[in-house]
């Protein structure tokens, strides 16, 4: 079990159905610093979070997770400031809009990476950090393919691909920053909105979404939390229906023997240099 009290979290999404619910659920472990980075302030619901753990210290940053990498270093310099270190990041903001795919894979995709990016040295444990967990929160269409939410599909199977990638003990063996993602289901909300099809042959099933019986964000987020609290680095976890499911991940290609053998063997370079 990943013991959550005491730690430093950062939380970057809006403040706002799934993410608030999380951050209630977060308060109540006892965490010492959760820092929340969206481009909307929302003050309402910061004083509702700190009235849940008045001895949990709340910062809030605005920020665009489009924005480029070299300004987000700026950004997080000064999250550093008053965060001293952080124990989890958890990449939550999302955006469905099939009418602006370059907004929805920025938002979705492109965006997480470079905030992972730009956070990786604060938390690695070789550089400045001491080491944590990396949370990206996803969807289930990226598990699996939506014919209906086309472009928000393709983002989200990014997001898995990032999340797969990072995991990958290369990394996870020196810097000791896990990373896993968490796919939530339909949820109320979400799926409340207006939403449009990618092509208009879609568009009845996107309508009739917006009355399906879906999860509430409550219930989503206690979930969310909860497999932060179980999981271990490279696992992806669905979270739908009321419940916690852990994916049984699948390998599709496997490196043909020869190009394995060469990957694996000492650097023929790196081993003259030494004798040299």
């Amino acid at each position: 079990m990943f013991d959550l009290a005491g730690k430093h979290i950062c939380y970057v999404a809006d403040c706002g159905g799934i993410s608030l619910e999380a951050c209630k659920v977060l308060m109540r472990k006892n965490i010492a610093k959760l820092a929340i980075l969206h481009s909307v302030e929302n003050p309402q619901a910061i004083a509702q979070l700190q009235s849940i753990k008045h001895s949990t210290q709340i910062f809030f940053w605005t920020y665009d997770v489009t924005m480029a990498r070299e300004d987000m270093k700026q950004y997080f310099d000064e999250v550093m400031v008053q965060m001293d270190y952080i124990d989890v990041l958890i990449n939550g903001a999302t955006l469905c809009d099939e009418q602006d795919i370059d907004a929805t894979i920025s938002t979705n995709l492109t965006g997480m990476m470079n905030t992972c990016a730009t956070v990786l040295p604060y938390m690695d444990k070789q550089q400045m950090g001491k080491g944590g967990m990396i949370v990206n929160v996803t969807s289930v269409v990226g598990l699996d393919p939506s014919p209906v939410f086309c472009a928000y599909s393709a983002s989200k199977f990014g997001v898995i691909g990032f999340t797969r990638s990072l995991a990958d003990p290369l990394y996870y063996s020196q810097n000791g920053v896990a990373v896993m993602a968490v796919c939530c289901g339909p949820t109320k909300l979400f799926v409340d909105r207006k939403l449009t099809a990618f092509l208009s042959y879609g568009q009845s099933f996107a309508d009739r979404l917006r009355t399906a019986p879906c999860q509430s964000p409550t219930v989503c987020a206690k979930n969310i939390v909860k497999a932060i609290e179980c999981g271990e680095n490279g696992q992806i976890w669905i979270a739908d229906k009321g419940g916690l499911e852990l994916v049984k991940l699948h390998w599709y290609w496997h490196m043909a023997d020869q190009l394995l053998h060469y990957m694996q063997r000492p650097n023929e370079d790196e081993d003259e240099d030494e004798n040299d």
